[in-house]
């Protein structure tokens, strides 16, 4: 009883309602309805003890407001009082009569009318006045608590109301207030909605679940969404999971939720033998049990307080590990099984290398590790595992593990360099270091600055550099530092990022009579070219041509170019590309082209004119800049002589001066700006 009365106060749920009142006036009164489909129940409880005992002196008035009526809300709610006379606590006879029939009313008469502490004020002394206090809040504190056991006893106290004349389809409003209230002090009233259309539903505790220890089973479960629907719960056990007994004569309070919403309550076991079962239910304010919980099982586990102690480590012909131990107590009469574990280090994982099914105090390890650290494991008879502290033994390793394998890498364009192989086996290796150079020749440098544990490395190199190649290997360390032979090297190829040696023209010039322009040139220098190009621009248009391409095997040094048009000036791009796509190029000079001479005038022809006795010649020619042109004519087998000069912008001419039964021939020639002349036209010959 004690026990429950102190969880009570320690968790503070006694005032089953006042959970809803944090942060806001304690001088207050909370109120919780329970409906039915012919009645609604009223409970509340005060928030202090101030409320307390001015609604133990003056009563509390309860008033009824209709809300809505079939789904429709009323304009104006009116209130009607339900208590003509304020609900009071009943007098000390009444109590006494009605506690000939519920021992519980006795315990409330004599917290509301047995001999009160004395008041004390805080200038009386502020220990004083503190302990009165806690003396008055406790009395209040197990009258709720008894209330909340039991409707008889909140009826006795004035807490509760039963409201009969109550109609379906109709939803209500509460209103608990004090019948009167203290100067300088507002008691705030209680607000309760309900109605006979939404009955409560008494969910089962969930969650349940037990954990089992020596002679105790602590019992834990979800109350964080229930606490408004239970003030306490009954726990009962069983021996044989049928029949269950209550473990206490009066309802449980359990702790607080805790931040998962689970609360907790701790029961003695009989013995450790045996198996118990649990179930919970809860109880509400109104005194009525919800569903059972499902039902958990559990035996209590003995506590043994002795461990295995090591004493003594031999290690045999640096091969063999000697291992005995003590079982200090009565350990070896607790003790069903003994197992030897080892690990690589004091922090595990420790491995099982021998089980024993009983005490025993010695073992030889015949195949140890290199570094050992050994653990004695006890099974108690209850399944318990008890351990003793790790000890270490060594064998002496001159073992070098094996050079690692599978060595491989790539460079990318950025200089990251990433190896792997493939992992050692051995189970006291420690890791591997990485060494690099820049020939097979030379000593390789180590490039890792600790001991890698993974077969993986990542290096960062410069690719600004001559040197196209880079070389790595590896070795492997055991966890006594004894290194493996020297990978073979593996050479990998830097990303080239350096451009050739750019060729070199040595001459560029116009040959007059070969109508071309003639490039020589000296050749890149650098051993990875792989192509050349040749590109001509027109300084007039910047229009570029690739006029030549051509790979290493064409040890060209020499190009004509015959595609030019004379009056353009030119010059050349010769670029060099590496097999890494590097590329450098040389620019030529400008070079002005001009032979003197133009295209013929091949597009040109002539025809009779009998009725006006004369040959029409008509030509074109799209040359710019014309200044004239002249037609040279010969007559039968006479030479040819200079006949007449046009301007340039004609395109046809008659001759007019033709005897009949002669032949003429005709040819033509254009002169340009800068007495630049077209090379003489074919022949037009016809007969009159």
């Amino acid at each position: 009883m004690h026990r429950i009365l102190s969880a009570c106060l320690l968790s503070g749920l006694l005032l089953l309602f006042c959970q809803f009142a944090q942060g806001q006036n304690e001088h207050r009164i909370v109120g919780l309805a329970d409906a039915h489909p012919d009645k609604i129940r009223l409970r509340w409880s005060p928030a202090s003890t101030i409320v307390w005992e001015m609604g133990n002196k003056y009563g509390y008035n309860v008033e009824r407001f209709t809300i809505a009526i079939n789904g429709e809300l009323v304009a104006h709610p009116q209130p009607l009082l339900l208590t003509p006379q304020p609900l009071k606590p009943y007098t000390l006879q009444q109590m006494e009569t009605a506690a000939e029939k519920n021992e519980q009313i006795a315990v409330i008469a004599e917290l509301i009318y047995g001999e009160a502490p004395e008041k004390v004020k805080p200038e009386n002394g502020i220990g004083v006045y503190f302990e009165g206090q806690n003396k008055l809040e406790w009395r209040m504190g197990m009258a709720l608590l008894s209330c909340d056991l039991s409707v008889d006893v909140a009826k006795c106290a004035g807490l509760f109301l039963q409201d009969n004349n109550v109609k379906k389809g109709e939803r209500y409003v509460y209103r608990i207030a004090p019948a009167q209230q203290p100067k300088n002090l507002v008691i705030d009233t209680a607000i309760v909605v309900a109605s006979v259309d939404e009955p409560a539903l008494l969910a089962r505790p969930q969650e349940l679940a037990i954990v089992c220890a020596d002679s105790t089973a602590t019992l834990g479960w979800l109350t964080n969404f229930s606490r408004s629907m239970y003030s306490t719960y009954m726990i009962e056990r069983s021996t044989d999971g049928k029949s269950f007994k209550p473990v206490t004569d009066l309802p449980v309070i359990p702790t607080a939720p805790d931040k998962g919403g689970f609360s907790y309550y701790q029961d003695s076991l009989p013995d450790n033998e045996n198996r118990y079962y649990y179930r919970v239910r809860g109880i509400t304010p109104f005194g009525e049990y919800g569903p059972y919980s499902q039902t958990v099982e559990g035996i209590g586990v003995v506590s043994v307080s002795d461990r295995p102690v090591m004493d003594t480590i031999i290690v045999i012909d640096n091969k063999k590990i000697a291992l005995r131990w003590m079982l200090p107590g009565k350990l070896s009469q607790q003790l069903t099984k003994i197992i030897i574990t080892r690990g690589s280090n004091g922090k595990g994982p420790f491995l099982p290398v021998a089980e024993f099914k009983k005490p025993v105090y010695d073992y030889v390890d015949e195949k140890p590790l290199g570094t050992n650290y050994y653990r004695i494991k006890g099974i108690t008879k209850s399944g318990k595992a008890v351990y003793s502290f790790p000890y270490f033994a060594q064998i002496i390793d001159t073992i070098p593990p094996a050079m690692p394998t599978g060595l491989a890498g790539k460079v990318d364009s950025t200089g990251i360099v990433r190896l792997q192989w493939a992992n050692n086996t051995e189970q006291d290796l420690r890791g591997y270091r990485v060494f690099r150079g820049n020939s097979a020749r030379e000593e390789f440098m180590e490039v890792t600055k600790e001991i890698l544990s993974k077969n993986a490395f990542q290096d960062t190199i410069t690719l600004h550099t001559l040197s196209s190649r880079i070389f790595y290997k590896i070795i492997a360390v055991d966890k006594n530092y004894n290194t493996s032979d020297y990978t073979a090297f593996i050479m990998l190829k830097r990303p080239d990022t350096i451009a050739p040696s750019a060729p070199v023209i040595a001459q560029a010039f116009r040959s007059d009579s070969l109508k071309a322009i003639i490039l020589e040139w000296r050749n890149s220098s650098s051993e990875d070219v792989v192509k050349y190009k040749l590109r001509r621009i027109n300084v007039k248009d910047s229009l570029k041509s690739d006029i030549a391409e051509w790979d290493t095997t064409d040890h060209r040094q020499r190009y004509m170019d015959t595609k030019v048009e004379p009056g353009n000036t030119y010059y050349y791009e010769l670029i060099v590309a590496d097999d890494a796509g590097n590329s450098a190029k040389e620019l030529s000079g400008d070079i002005w082209f001009e032979t003197g001479i133009r295209p013929s005038i091949d597009d040109w022809k002539g025809e009779l004119d009998k009725e006006k006795k004369a040959i029409r010649l008509q030509w074109e020619y799209k040359q710019p800049g014309i200044k004239q042109y002249r037609i040279y004519r010969a007559k039968n087998d006479s030479p040819f002589l200079l006949y007449t000069t046009l301007n340039g912008s004609i395109s046809k001419w008659e001759d007019e001066e033709v005897i009949l039964g002669n032949i003429y021939k005709y040819k033509i020639t254009a002169v340009l700006k800068g007495d630049v002349k077209s090379e003489m036209s074919k022949v037009v010959e016809l007969r009159f």
